[in-house]
């Protein structure tokens, strides 16, 4: 009898341990087959910003997800800050200008704390132009609370080649310009720009990896204290 059991045993780790490498060489192959090297061309999915698990499909959606990223800032030698997202949820409303949404519009929200910004909560969904997610709500001890179109940019989803660059024409014109389409371990490094750029936190780039979501913003026009 324990020799029957002992059999069983190991057959039953045998099947999980391969089903979970199975599984983890499932989610690698959809990393590897969404860069395309013959035409430079990368499908960025909603969940390259979560952080969360993706299937590969090439489809837009706000999948449910409570997640945690921690992103350092260049050049400053300190911990990194860390970032969560949960969701999604719905509005009651549509008081933006995505029209493809309908009556109410399904985000994430966002919150993180630094020393200098105190706590931020912000809520993303996908643009009215449907290539990225974008700010529709932001709330932080500089300005208060800010509501948005929804006709900008802050993070590129869907088809992008390396080296592109989309304007945006918001109250601000907003540019995202693909710094590093398809990095190491797929990671994927933009350049983010609001009007001129001069001002403080609106010229930034930012890395987003796989699994892991946030991980690192630069500033190209500042310091950070």
């Amino acid at each position: 009898m324990k020799q029957h059991l002992s059999i069983f045993f190991v057959t039953f780790l045998c099947v999980a341990v391969l089903g979970y490498v199975g599984s983890i060489a499932e989610e690698n192959d959809a990393w590897d087959n969404a860069y395309n090297s013959t035409t430079k061309e990368r499908f960025i999915p909603v969940e390259l910003f979560t952080g969360g698990e993706w299937d590969g499909k090439h489809e837009l959606i706000l999948k449910e997800v409570s997640t945690s990223a921690c992103a350092t800032v260049s050049g400053l030698d300190r911990p990194c800050d860390n970032y969560y997202i949960t969701g999604p949820f719905k509005t009651e409303t549509n008081d933006t200008q995505i029209e493809w949404a309908g009556n109410e519009i399904s985000y994430y929200r966002r919150t993180f704390s630094t020393r200098r910004m105190g706590e931020v909560e912000s809520f993303f969904t996908i643009n009215n132009s449907k290539d990225g997610l974008v700010r529709i709500y932001d709330k932080r001890k500089q300005w208060g609370t800010r509501t948005y179109s929804g006709l900008g940019n802050k993070f590129p989803l869907g088809y992008w080649k390396q080296g592109e660059v989309r304007t945006y024409a918001t109250r601000r014109p907003t540019t995202i310009e693909i710094i590093e389409l398809d990095g190491p371990d797929h990671c994927l490094t933009f350049r983010w720009v609001i009007g001129d750029g001069k001002e403080r936190n609106t010229d930034n780039n930012y890395t987003f990896c796989p699994d892991r979501g946030f991980t690192n913003i630069r500033h190209n026009n500042e310091s950070d204290d």
